[in-house]
């Protein structure tokens, strides 16, 4: 008797674990879950802010959140089973970014440019994982990434110049070492800058697309490497100012 007990409790226990990954009226336990496992993870303080998908693969064995650790703001991913453990996140990876965006946003405020950055280190060979709380230098010297892609979002204003917004990549180039730095830049009006960049400080990362549905004045891809930069100050004047 206690031993069929026993195998009932298990089944219940696997069957909740598998309803609180399907989404079945059971979110708040399974935010609940993620938030407790990394904190136990890497310490402080963890706030689900999404949940993704719940299956994953035919077995329903994970779900996906978007997070946000509160102490530092950042927002990441992660990747939960049915026991309770993390799997996966990228948690490591987005504190590294956030060290090069605030300096890269820095040194566009300097200038007179207000932005927000979204980057990503690449490198083509293996280095291993990626430690928490690394400094960007460090994470240089060891992971040795090959250049920084990602988004730029810039707020509308007559006083943004090609120079200003080179001599701010310079800097950030010259800092980082010489990597190559890759930015898909969206100017966006003012009135609505502040709106388009508290929906960008919720999510883990964007892409192109995720413009599409947004009210933006103009696009452009910059590229500063050791072969210099990919468009001339003139160029970039006249897309702050609405041209093509």
């Amino acid at each position: 008797m206690y031993k069929i007990l026993c195998k009932k409790a298990g089944v219940i226990l696997i069957i909740m674990s598998i309803l609180g990954l399907m989404g079945c009226g059971n979110d708040k336990y399974t935010v609940k879950r993620i938030e407790k496992a990394l904190t136990e993870k890497y310490g402080g303080t963890f706030e689900v802010l999404a949940l993704g998908n719940r299956y994953g693969t035919m077995t329903n064995d994970y779900v996906r959140a978007d997070v946000k650790a509160v102490d530092s703001g950042v927002v990441f991913s992660a990747k939960m089973n049915t026991k309770g453990e993390i799997i996966a996140d990228n948690y490591a990876g987005v504190l590294v970014s956030k060290q090069l965006e605030d300096m890269l946003n820095s040194n566009l405020e300097s200038e007179g440019i207000t932005a927000k950055s979204c980057m990503t280190g690449f490198s083509s060979i293996d280095t291993g994982e990626i430690e928490v709380g690394i400094s960007f230098n460090d994470y240089i010297a060891k992971h040795k990434p090959e250049s920084f892609g990602g988004y730029l979002v810039v707020k509308e204003s007559p006083n943004n110049t090609g120079a200003a917004f080179i001599n701010a990549f310079q800097k950030t180039f010259d800092t980082i070492k010489n990597i190559e730095l890759v930015a898909n830049v969206w100017i966006i009006p003012e009135e609505n800058y502040d709106e388009i960049i508290a929906e960008m400080s919720q999510l883990p990362d964007i892409d192109n697309s995720w413009f599409d549905d947004k009210n933006t004045l103009n696009y452009f891809k910059f590229v500063m490497s050791t072969d210099g930069v990919n468009m001339a100050e003139n160029e970039i004047n006249q897309l702050f100012q609405g041209g093509d």
